[in-house]
């Protein structure tokens, strides 16, 4: 035998405890729900609560570890005993509060513990015990290794000891092992059932009361860019052939290069070509980086800045939007290569990208009955900003010039000119078949129209390409697979800022890839 405690220890409400558990979680089911005995909660494994007379103040207790089971001691009025198989082997006796007045060793297999009291009705008509007084209450704490067996009162004399044996005995019987493994498997299937539909209403507001295909949801690249443009037309593309969709991607990369006059470039016509028999793209295509140095680097490529569909960036290279069309109608899913291209031309249209999505409509009737594309606000995050901001002149102060200097004052409308007619989009798309639908003007099955000569910039817009700055923005850690292509090594014609573009609670459209 060995005493591994003897002293006093500060209780609360009668309450101390000995727990072994690895994790100190919560205690919600009553220790001492189902037993004989209400003074050494056992129900708990791997901890006991141990119930005194004293409600508030100091007890006196000694803890012993014996080999077998030691005989009762006479002295003691009121002697319980439990089963008690330690989790760890480190015992600690715990008071109200969490604090630890003691702690011992065990070996981690099934015990016999008994707790022996005198003086409970003492101590509970005394009450409080205050610092410096005696203990009223003694107690005795008892482990040997024993096989488990219930609980059982071994001598009962106060009326404290009988008060608690009757709560316990009125206590409904903790659950089964089974019965909490049934429970436990419940509780997740709820917790499963409740994510799956916070996720399903989730996409229902996303996609516009419509769950994507397993597909779309799973699709790489612009997808949610392309979603929060238009996401019937979305839906309408998601739910096309292999081939449909390879059409689309092809279509839209040429009218990408034919709107920002690349068609012609003599690096990029053939890609075009290349595009369209279904063959790899050629250099500098195999190497994106290499694709936007040229870009750049070529006095014959033209340079013309837009506003974008966000309408706060009004100085956007057009051609830095178009050039993902091409790439992207190159991608291997034919799904995420017309969804790519088609934000990559959206977005080269600028702030009238929503009459592009329109002539989407009218050129592949075969999409169906889609509904117009929503007036929503547009996400403010691009997978690829290349865009340039106005150095000041060399002549002037070096203070930036406004943009409402920069850009020229629309002339004041006259009053006695006649009132243009409202303009308006279609309330219904066209039928499944192209045949006699009238489209508005350009929006037929002619070839891409074509690319439009660079537009006299106004005055105070013109930017020396020398002194322009490129701002790249990606959601990729480290620095931009595009900035590394600009200045590869350290060094560039820009100034070169890299910046990470950020959503607004949902996943933006670079996020996507």
């Amino acid at each position: 035998m060995r005493t591994v405690f003897e002293g006093s220890v500060h209780v609360e409400y009668m309450q101390m405890y000995v727990d072994s558990r690895a994790n100190c979680v919560p205690i919600r089911d009553d220790p001492r729900a189902g037993q004989v005995n209400g003074l050494c909660g056992a129900a708990v494994e791997g901890y006991l609560s141990l119930t005194t007379g004293m409600h508030t103040g100091c007890v006196g207790l000694t803890i012993e570890v014996h080999d077998t089971a030691p005989v009762v001691d006479g002295r003691w009025e009121d002697v319980v005993e439990a089963p008690f198989t330690p989790q760890t082997r480190t015992v600690w006796l715990t008071q109200w509060e969490g604090g630890i007045a003691c702690e011992f060793e065990l070996d981690p297999v099934d015990h016999r513990v008994r707790y022996c009291a005198v003086g409970m009705d003492e101590a509970n008509a005394h009450g409080v015990v205050f610092d410096g007084e005696p203990p009223v209450d003694r107690y005795l704490l008892q482990f040997w290794p024993a096989p488990a067996e219930p609980d059982r009162v071994v001598r009962q004399t106060s009326d404290q000891a009988a008060y608690w044996h009757k709560i316990a005995r009125d206590l409904p019987a903790p659950p089964t092992p089974g019965e909490r493994a049934a429970a436990a498997r419940a509780a997740r299937a709820e917790e499963a059932r409740a994510r799956a539909e916070t996720v399903r209403k989730h996409e229902l507001r996303m996609w516009a009361g419509r769950l994507p295909t397993e597909r779309l949801r799973s699709v790489g690249g612009n997808v949610h860019g392309m979603r929060m443009l238009d996401v019937h037309l979305v839906h309408a593309i998601a739910r096309v052939d292999d081939g449909t969709q390879r059409e689309i991607a092809r279509w839209a990369a040429h009218r990408a290069c034919a709107l920002a006059g690349l068609t012609d470039v003599d690096w990029i016509a053939p890609a075009l070509a290349a595009l369209d028999a279904g063959l790899p793209l050629p250099a500098p295509f195999d190497e994106p980086g290499a694709a936007w140095r040229r870009l750049f680097e070529d006095p014959n490529a033209p340079l013309i800045t837009i506003t974008l569909p966000d309408g706060t960036t009004h100085n956007a290279f057009q051609q830095a939007f178009a050039l993902p069309a091409l790439l992207g109608a190159a991608e291997s899913d034919s799904l995420q290569a017309a969804l790519d291209a088609l934000y990559a031309v959206a977005s080269a249209h600028g702030t009238d990208h929503r009459d592009f999505l329109d002539e989407v409509r009218y050129t592949w009737p075969g999409l169906g009955v889609v509904p117009p594309a929503p007036a929503e606000s547009l996400p403010p995050p691009f997978p690829l900003h290349l865009f340039t901001r106005d150095a000041p002149d060399d002549t002037a102060s070096g203070e930036p010039t406004p943009a409402a200097e920069a850009s020229p004052a629309a002339p004041a409308p006259d009053p006695k000119a006649p009132a243009a007619p409202p303009r308006t989009r279609p309330s219904t798309t066209p039928p499944l078949a192209p045949s006699t639908a009238r489209r508005p003007p350009g929006m037929d099955h002619a070839p891409p129209i074509p690319a439009p000569s660079p537009r006299p910039r106004p005055a105070g817009k013109a930017t020396p390409i020398a002194q322009a700055q490129i701002v790249i923005a990606a959601t990729s850690p480290g620095r931009s697979a595009a900035a590394e292509a600009l200045a590869p090594d350290g060094a560039s014609l820009f100034p070169i800022k890299d910046v990470d573009s950020d959503g607004d609670g949902e996943q933006g459209p670079s996020e996507a890839g």
